[in-house]
């Protein structure tokens, strides 16, 4: 009744290539979300216009 299921085997490691990919991959999707941080950024900066300066601090 206590029967268990078959262990499977553990996963093979990942080879210098897989890594590099991985990293590649990694830093593009970095590179993109920054840049949609700036954009962001910019587009709030164009919509507020030079009001952004004219208000109480």
């Amino acid at each position: 009744m206590s029967e268990q299921p078959p262990k499977q085997p553990a996963p093979a490691p990942f080879s210098p290539e897989d890594m590099a990919r991985r990293r590649r991959r990694s830093v593009a999707l970095a590179l993109v979300l920054a840049g949609l941080v700036v954009f962001f950024f910019v587009v709030t900066l164009v919509k507020t216009g030079p009001a952004i300066m004219n208000r109480p601090l």
